[in-house]
Formats: C-alpha cells, sequence, structure tokens
C-alpha cells in the first residue's frame, strides 16, 4: 500500500514539529536518554512503507486496517524528574521521585478538512510516577488517558470518547499492595482532551516538574509548537463542544459531542 502524498506531507511536518521539541528540551535539564526516545517516533513518521494499523470501529471484530491515510507515532520511556516539595503530597517521606511518559497515538489524515473531526484513531496515553521513601520503599502513581472505542462493547460504566483513568492495569503490576489507609477503587472515567505527546509532556509538567515548565515557556519555539497541536488537536474537540451548544451554528460539525460527553442532553 503506497502513501498518500498528502498524508506523507503531514506525517513530515510532525516529524519536524518534533525535531523542534528535542532542540528545545535539550535548551533545559532534561536527561538526553529521555529526549532520545523522540528518535523512534521521528522514524516512524518518515517511514514512507509504515502504515501503522488501526480498529474498524464499524466492526470491532474485524482485523485491524491501514490506509494510504495512517499516521502514527510511540514514545516510551520519557522521564521527568517529579517535584516533591508539594505541601499535599504523601506520605511525606517521599523526597525522590520521577515520571514516566509514554503514549502511543495512530491518526487518519483528513482529506476531506473536516473542521470537529476526531483528530486519531486511537490513543494510549500513560504517566507512571516512582517515589521511594525510607528504606528504599517503593510508592506508585499512575493513570492513563484513553480513546474509547466507538464499537467496543458497552459496558456498565460511562466512557467519554477520551477519558482519564487513575490507577487501572499499570497499578495491578505492582506485587506490594499495601496502600495504607487508602482506598482504591474503579475511579469514573474523567472527560479530557485528547493530547499527542506535545501535550502530553506540557501538561505533565506543568503539573509535576513547574520550574521545568517555566523554562519551556520561555522558549518562543516551544510556545510555538504547543499552539500548533493545540490548534491540530483541542480545537476539533472543544469545536464540537463549542457547536452542540450552538456558538458555531453555521459549522457543520462530524464529531458527535455524546460520544465525547454521554452525559451530554
Amino acid at each position: 500500500m503506497v502513501i498518500d502524498k498528502r498524508n506523507l506531507d503531514f506525517r513530515k511536518k510532525l516529524a519536524e514539529e518534533l525535531t523542534f521539541l528535542k532542540v528545545a528540551l535539550n535548551k533545559v535539564s532534561v536527561e538526553k536518554k529521555s529526549i532520545d526516545s523522540l528518535d523512534r517516533a521521528i522514524r516512524e513518521l518518515k517511514n514512507e512503507s509504515y502504515l501503522p494499523p488501526f480498529v474498524d470501529e464499524k466492526d470491532t471484530n474485524l482485523p485491524t486496517i491501514a490506509t494510504p491515510f495512517s499516521w502514527g507515532y510511540s514514545i516510551k520511556d520519557f522521564i521527568l524528574q517529579v517535584d516533591t516539595s508539594s505541601s499535599i503530597q504523601y506520605p511525606k517521606s517521599v523526597k525522590k521521585a520521577s515520571l514516566q511518559l509514554s503514549v502511543d497515538v495512530v491518526g487518519e489524515f483528513d482529506k476531506d478538512g473536516h473542521l470537529f473531526l476526531d483528530p486519531f484513531k486511537s490513543l494510549e496515553f500513560n504517566v507512571v510516577i516512582e517515589g521511594y521513601s525510607r528504606g528504599s520503599k517503593k510508592h506508585i502513581f499512575t493513570y492513563h488517558l484513553d480513546r474509547d472505542l466507538k464499537g467496543k462493547k458497552p459496558s456498565n460504566e460511562v466512557h467519554p470518547s477520551y477519558h482519564f483513568h487513575y490507577g487501572g492495569r499499570k497499578l495491578g503490576t505492582y506485587t506490594d499492595k499495601n496502600f495504607g489507609n487508602s482506598l482504591i477503587l474503579d475511579m469514573p472515567r474523567l472527560m479530557h482532551y485528547p493530547m499527542d505527546f506535545i501535550l502530553g509532556l506540557d501538561f505533565v509538567a506543568s503539573n509535576f516538574t513547574p520550574d521545568l515548565w517555566k523554562s519551556l515557556k520561555r522558549d518562543p519555539a516551544y510556545t510555538k509548537l504547543v499552539r500548533q497541536a493545540q490548534d491540530r488537536v483541542m480545537k476539533p474537540y472543544f469545536g464540537a463542544l463549542a457547536q452542540h451548544f450552538g456558538f458555531h451554528d453555521k459549522i457543520v460539525g462530524t464529531w458527535k459531542v455524546s460520544q465525547i460527553l454521554p452525559q451530554v442532553i
């Protein structure tokens, strides 16, 4: 299968953005190993023979498919050192913690130019924070952002198309289940806008490494990358919501708000 030239140009643009992101990250206190983890994604986006498959939501029982408009990338093991000085952090004995960000995303280039189209076909966005206290005891905080498959067998819980979920499978892989006085439940799926790696990095940095985030925001090249990602990924999400509530009556949307927020009436 031959990649469509329009998709190839789009993928090259995404690869260029990640390359510029590496330049911005090299100016601040981020480990070189983490910065180098972007290289795999850049290669995947530039690879003209790589067409990542995704699930056909019209029939999720079918094998995954790829099209000439498929694009995607995977970034794993991007590590940031977490600020552990927060006054609401528990246990207080944790003085050192690291955050691992992994993003696996697949999309399909929109050849028809819809304004409010869902930007992705699949998204797996994982954050795992590990901290250590006295005696090298390990503590874990983990959550993920998923894209829900519309054609999948419905569950009892409400699933917005993009939702944050605390814990999940990552939490279950840890053998030490002593969580002190915490109550661990299957948490609600909290609606959230979709995020690619650039938006995801900006999100975790702003929440867990505020000094690093402030340094990055002083770089005009970095803020330009975030602005471009927001326009590409966040605009369709909020545009579809705005249209539903009557702010864009003249624009025909293609993303059903009931998928973004199942509770909406």
